[in-house]
């Protein structure tokens, strides 16, 4: 049995914590941390029996915890992952893994030197339909990956949010809050490690002029192999629109079209956002987050994804794949998987079983970050840029 602390108790750790229980036979949830006391005092109303604390220092060195999960702002990753690190915790961090690539050595030093496993959290690879492409691509009936597009829209710039939410120097925004999800699934999907990135990030809300819009990057791997990513955050369009209506849960969207893009256009004060948040409406989009929860869950979408190999293509369906080839389009079918939460802790618990690192690893984390960081990076100089900590993504346990 893993022992669970949480450290924030913001909108990621509510949208961890229901998914616990599908794993109440591993994992059990002990305590958390936050410097807010009003959300600590709602926290334990609602969870009585777990542990309090106001200091993620507390949290760390607690007895009742083996395991943290870092859900505190960007900005505060790497500290507190090093924090609890260096308390003998196994660790669990939301992406992005930290917001600089010195921070990132230094997650990976505290973790080699305390012999703690870390997992990177928060990544759209633990969703069973993007292993069941991995798994095709892998076994070589279509050939080498030969390019890879994946594109995502959504309103995540008008979701309630506060000032500090929209600052890029602050290590947020959606270079490094919505492309870890991509650069996730490119490194994974192409197996080859990045070599180059060349981007053009914007900056066109003028209620958000301290983070970015939108981006378009095209990475390049050393196997030849060619990526773009394309986001925008703008939410006049939303991408489930060309996903059957799926979204990131897996449940139908009940209306694409009802968020209306005029009615916030600017960060609000901390405090109307935790009203958000202590409705159950987070991101703003009303009862139940804007789905038929009554649905069947199908496999989630993170945006639309398409392979292109030597003898063909792999994409999402609405339930698992479609593999188009000389003989035309085929479905194979895939489960749902592990919800947020449950996977990365399952991830956990199966790597200590096995007595092996996770696949998602520190060293996973920094990779993915060193990309994020570049496509900042060659928005600004407007030119391409070679990387230095990258790997291919090579298969561990049944990845």
């Amino acid at each position: 049995m893993l022992r669970l602390g949480i450290a924030g108790i913001g909108i990621a750790a509510e949208q961890v914590l229901p998914n616990i229980g599908s794993i109440a036979d591993t994992v059990r949830l002990t305590a958390v941390a936050d410097v807010r006391a009003e959300a600590l005092r709602a926290f334990g109303v609602r969870h009585p029996g777990v542990e309090l604390f106001d200091s993620v220092e507390a949290l760390c060195a607690s007895d009742a915890v083996d395991v943290v999960w870092i859900a505190t702002p960007n900005e505060y990753h790497a500290a507190h992952a090093v924090l609890a690190a260096d308390h003998g915790k196994h660790v669990v961090c939301e992406k992005p893994m930290a917001t600089t690539i010195e921070q990132c050595n230094a997650i990976v030093a505290a973790v080699e030197a305390a012999g703690v496993k870390y997992v990177q959290g928060h990544s759209k690879i633990y969703y069973s339909v993007l292993r069941r492409m991995r798994e095709v691509i892998k076994s070589g009936e279509l050939g080498r990956v030969t390019q890879i597009n994946t594109w995502n829209f959504n309103d995540w710039l008008i979701r309630p949010r506060t000032p500090a939410e929209e600052r890029t120097d602050l290590g947020t925004g959606p270079v490094f809050r919505q492309a870890p999800h991509q650069v996730d699934i490119v490194r994974y999907l192409a197996g080859s490690p990045v070599s180059s990135v060349r981007a053009v990030t914007a900056r066109r809300e003028a209620g958000s002029p301290e983070t970015e819009s939108d981006y378009t990057a095209l990475l390049t791997f050393e196997d030849g192999a060619a990526a773009t990513l394309v986001f925008n955050a703008q939410g006049y369009f939303d991408i489930v629109d060309l996903t059957w209506g799926i979204g990131e849960s897996g449940y139908r969207t009940l209306d694409p079209g009802s968020i209306r893009p005029a009615e916030r256009r600017a960060p609000m004060p901390a405090e109307e956002k935790w009203r958000f948040q202590r409705e159950g409406d987070p991101y703003g989009r009303g009862r139940d987050g804007g789905e038929d929860k009554r649905s069947l869950r199908k496999p989630p979408f993170f945006g639309l994804t398409i392979v292109h190999c030597e003898r063909g293509v792999v994409r999402q369906s609405p339930d698992g794949i479609f593999v188009y080839d000389r003989e035309g389009r085929r479905e194979l079918a895939c489960g749902a998987g592990y919800l947020r939460g449950a996977a990365e802790l399952m991830e956990l618990a199966d790597a200590l079983a096995g007595e092996r690192e996770p696949f998602l690893d520190a060293a996973w984390g920094r990779a993915t970050l060193e990309v994020c960081v570049a496509i900042l990076e060659s928005g600004a100089q407007r030119r391409e840029l070679t990387l230095n900590y990258q790997f291919p993504a090579n298969a561990v346990g049944t990845w």
